[in-house]
């Protein structure tokens, strides 16, 4: 199974290992904030938190290198994968870079007007994350037109950029209601929808859709079931993971905390979560073996 890691990065053309780079640079920097933030004293939640840095780094971090391995199977070309990918990692660090820089200033990194320089570092933000959305519907599109991978790899890394799209949506609409609450006042953070809706959680769910269902698909690549029903329990799981992001977004733009689902919405959420963690231990189950084997 490590081979198999190996060999992503030894077949790698050179703008997927800038990437791959980015991501570990990412990496290293959730964790310099996870230590600030262990020794510091401020909260968790708020907008001066050291949670923003923290995740957004983590998040990129993971983007950053299932974007690059998303390109192992789309076709190779210098040029577009600089562009998109090179591009990317510019975005994604100047983002991650000003969310930082406003964390150790001590002041809100997002809805700050406070000085002309707060008011600039949100709009460069702003500016940044549409290069990031536009490359993801690129890659999008493109996966959608011309992906080249095994079935169930290939229904896995579809349904994980598309939901990938959907959390650039929401988060849309978390702009736009912390817009709407900086008119009338002070901003909550994490932003609060109506009574109790936090749709935080279902814009990282679906972000990061292009992390599980490949790795799902990747660990069942190594149980020796046939392509077919691989693809079945990675349809299985995706099914399920849409499910979640969907019940979890309408509750929270209906106001809803995010454990606290209506009648239906009970029924859905055990459904979905049983979908996507059955599929999960059927992977895992199906490895076990060949770790056994392989000692």
């Amino acid at each position: 199974m490590i081979d198999s890691l190996i060999d992503y990065w030894r077949i790698a053309e050179p703008y997927q290992r800038f990437l791959y780079r980015l991501s570990a640079l990412f990496l290293g920097s959730a964790a310099l904030h996870a230590a600030v933030f262990v020794l510091d004293d401020r909260p968790w939640e708020g907008p001066l938190s050291w949670r923003k840095p923290l995740l957004f780094s983590l998040s990129f971090a993971l983007v950053c290198a299932s974007l690059a391995w998303v390109m192992t199977f789309l076709p190779r070309s210098q040029r577009a994968g600089w562009l998109l990918l090179g591009s990317f990692g510019f975005a994604s660090f100047g983002e991650t870079a000003l969310i930082s820089l406003q964390a150790w200033r001590g002041v809100a990194s997002h809805f700050n007007s406070a000085t002309v320089f707060d008011e600039v570092a949100f709009a460069t933000m702003g500016l940044l994350i549409a290069v990031v959305v536009v490359d993801i519907v690129i890659i999008t599109l493109w996966s959608l037109k011309s992906l080249d991978a095994p079935a169930s790899f290939a229904l896995a890394i579809k349904s994980g950029v598309v939901l990938m799209v959907v959390g650039q949506g929401l988060g849309g609409l978390l702009i736009r209601e912390g817009m709407r609450q900086e008119e009338l006042g002070p901003v909550t953070s994490p932003l609060v929808f109506g009574q109790d809706g936090i749709l935080n959680l279902s814009h990282a769910a679906a972000l990061h859709a292009l992390q599980l269902l490949p790795a799902l698909a990747w660990l069942l690549s190594f149980s020796g079931r046939t392509e077919s029903r691989r693809t079945r329990i990675v349809g299985v799981a995706a099914c399920g993971y849409a499910g979640l992001v969907l019940l979890s977004g309408l509750q929270a733009l209906g106001g809803r905390a995010p454990f606290d689902p209506s009648g239906l919405g009970a029924v859905v959420l055990v459904l979905s979560a049983s979908a996507v963690l059955a599929a999960s231990a059927i992977a895992l189950v199906g490895v076990i073996p060949r770790l056994s084997m392989s000692r």
